[in-house]
């Protein structure tokens, strides 16, 4: 079958359609492989002789970066991979990050790459074009209308609806249904706030699978709306949680937030990893609240959590016996330390966690003087016949502590570390 320009926008449009969704009449079919007579471009190129479904495997390799270089090669690599840079967005990417409003206005001009986007993390609204663009010329029942809703409750909202920033939004996300994951970075309530009606009736029409909310002071509507979603991320200023019905997001199976966001979550629903983002350092934190993470239809086998006052034994000792007897599946178990530990803390409760595979402590550093830890029957550095109640053995690395940790812990087979940041003028 022959490939003509003409095709290439419908072509890569049916194969980055998502299952289910369908877009005017159907089209017959077209043999990526067999192209027959080549279009005129691809016969200076040999690269762009490869079937189109090689091509995408390879563009996937690429970053955004590189692969806006090569469609910049010639028009039907151009027509055959321009979609595939507004498949993701995440304000991580750093050409994107300061770039919001360039791509909004891309969007605009180009509504038909709307319907490719599948995750965006980045800004609701672009805000340079919120702050910068200058303020439209208004006549005197504009200033009337403007002076009688002085004393709303949100006397920005006629400023925002005139944006072009909002604009631009409600036209895109309007259109973005096809969107799984999904996360507002800036600091708009979109849920609750009126005038951001049309974008919250569109996240709703969306069917998410993972989703970030903050700010959000209405987030059991939001979440009763995707029966789909599996991992969710709780920020700040989430109220009401204790209110979401267990039959509200059924596939729930990664959850981030604190540990009281954690106690309404995950009962009832088969959450599998858990991300504690508080830090333990108060002395009384309820251990029921821990307890009740157990309730999960399927054992979690996946905690982090943030032990802030990792010098003071008693908390972070209290924090991993609970964690233990609570969650007795765990098999890997990230601890955020922030400061030094103490080696016999780590072999004295370890062991409890008796699925444990993999440990991570993330900036974390052994206490500065070498501890000196006896030895048992079943250390490595024992010889056979040796009276171990009279021998010592010195842990002044994480080396050492790995050697001595993994006789109590059998199921153990990765241990990482990172160091705790430090600025060049820093003693080591």
């Amino acid at each position: 079958t022959k490939i003509t320009p003409s095709q290439l926008p419908l072509l890569v449009r049916n194969i980055f359609r998502p299952k289910g969704k369908v877009d005017g009449p159907k089209t017959p079919q077209i043999d990526l492989v067999n192209r027959g007579t080549p279009i005129e471009c691809q016969k200076r190129s040999r690269f762009a002789q490869l079937p189109e479904d090689i091509l995408l495997l390879f563009s996937h390799h690429l970053d955004k970066g590189a692969r806006a270089n090569v469609i910049q090669t010639c028009r039907y690599l151009y027509h055959l991979l321009v979609a595939t840079l507004y498949t993701h967005f995440s304000p991580l990417e750093f050409w994107y990050s300061h770039k919001v409003d360039l791509l909004h206005r891309t969007l605009v001009g180009r509504p038909d790459l709307i319907s490719f986007i599948r995750s965006y993390r980045g800004s609701l609204m672009a805000a340079r074009t919120w702050y910068t663009e200058p303020p439209p010329k208004r006549t005197l029942l504009d200033k009337l209308r403007r002076r009688k809703l002085a004393d709303s409750p949100n006397p920005y909202t006629i400023h925002i609806t005139e944006t072009e920033a909002f604009k631009n939004a409600v036209l895109i996300f309007s259109r973005a249904t096809n969107i799984v994951d999904l996360d507002f970075t800036d600091y708009h309530d979109w849920a609750s706030d009126p005038i951001f009606a049309p974008i919250k009736t569109a996240v709703f029409n969306m069917s998410l699978t993972r989703l970030y909310i903050w700010n959000c002071t209405v987030p059991t509507e939001v979440l009763r709306a995707q029966p789909e979603l599996k991992h969710l991320e709780v920020g700040w200023n989430a109220p009401g949680l204790e209110g979401l019905d267990k039959r509200d997001i059924p596939k729930l199976r990664s959850l981030t937030g604190t540990l009281q966001d954690a106690s309404y979550l995950v009962p009832g629903r088969p959450v599998e990893r858990l991300e504690l983002v508080e830090r333990f350092e108060n002395r009384d934190y309820d251990p029921n609240l821990f307890r009740t993470l157990a309730l999960s239809t399927r054992p979690i086998t996946q905690l982090t959590m943030c032990i802030y006052r990792s010098w003071d034994a008693e908390i972070f000792r209290k924090a991993l016996r609970i964690a233990s007897q609570s969650l007795p599946k765990i098999e890997q178990l990230t601890i955020t330390v922030e400061g030094s530990i103490s080696a016999q803390l780590i072999l004295d409760e370890m062991p409890s966690f008796q699925s444990i595979r993999r440990l991570a402590f993330l900036d974390a550093d052994l206490d500065k003087a070498a501890e000196i830890i006896p030895l048992s029957e079943d250390s490595v550095d024992v010889p056979p016949g040796t009276d171990v109640s009279r021998h010592t053995s010195v842990v002044n690395c994480w080396e050492d502590l790995l050697d001595h940790l993994k006789p109590h812990c059998p199921h153990l087979v990765e241990v990482e570390w990172t160091p705790t940041p430090r600025c060049d003028h820093w003693p080591a």
